[in-house]
């Protein structure tokens, strides 16, 4: 095990986090009773979605957006809003226990699926928001082309497609095991992010460490070098989920 400090939170970025997770789960609250037909679930979706922007540009009042504070309030955020979401279309889908036309999900299986980025095993927030954002405008077109499905059949379907894409990252964060590998992986994704002071995005692992805080609790070092201009830095990141590895 290797000694070392761990990265708090500075209190601004507390105060940010604390914040906006409180207005994510406000306007959930307000747009959830709109979610009372399909059309009305989707609508409600994108509604969350656009949230993202308003967490971006306050994040973004404070702290450099491809610096380590930056990412992690984001990333943070985005998980919030993402299970916000699934949420809501899982609420919608349980309420109105009807199965969707296969006919029309076969569709939109051939149609969008080929449009969206594939997502890795263990997907960060922000690559799921990122096809959400891509399906609903593409469902917008097919919608605009036109087709020969009912409206409230194809929009019904899509509510369906729609959870199936998030339900994928939300259950990676919740089943023991997974959630840790998913935080390990997102470790990886936040460095290849990250800027350095000489305005390059190229950092390389060099060393990660398993360390213990001082009440015990377990986190990883990663020391990064600039392929750029060699600069060196270390970060760090909790493991709230390590001991699931000593259930398994």
């Amino acid at each position: 095990m290797t000694p070392t400090t761990k990265i708090e939170f500075s209190e601004r970025a507390l105060k940010i986090l604390k914040q906006e997770v409180e207005a994510i789960a406000a306007f959930h609250k307000r747009v959830r009773p709109q979610a009372s037909s399909a059309a009305g679930a989707l609508a409600a979706a994108c509604a969350l979605l656009n949230q993202r922007g308003r967490y971006c540009s306050v994040t973004a009042e404070h702290f450099d957006r491809l610096d380590f504070e930056g990412i992690q309030i984001i990333d943070a955020l985005d998980e919030h809003l993402t299970k916000a979401i699934r949420a809501l279309l899982k609420a919608f889908i349980e309420e109105h226990r009807r199965t969707p036309e296969l006919k029309a999900l076969r569709f939109l299986a051939e149609k969008l699926v080929v449009q969206l980025q594939e997502l890795p095993p263990y997907p960060v927030a922000y690559m799921v928001l990122g096809s959400l954002h891509a399906a609903l405008k593409a469902f917008q077109k097919l919608i605009d082309d036109g087709t020969s499905f009912d409206i409230e059949a194809i929009e019904h379907a899509f509510a369906h497609f729609l959870l199936g894409v998030v339900d994928k990252y939300v259950q990676t964060r919740e089943r023991p095991g997974e959630r840790h590998h998913s935080d390990i992986y997102r470790e990886y994704v936040v460095v290849r992010r990250l800027k350095c002071g000489c305005g390059e995005e190229k950092y390389d692992v060099t060393m990660q460490a398993l360390c213990h805080g001082a009440k015990g609790e377990p986190f990883d070092r990663l020391d990064l070098q600039c392929k750029a201009c060699g600069a060196r830095r270390s970060v760090t990141f909790d493991l709230p989920f390590f001991k699931d590895l000593e259930k398994m």
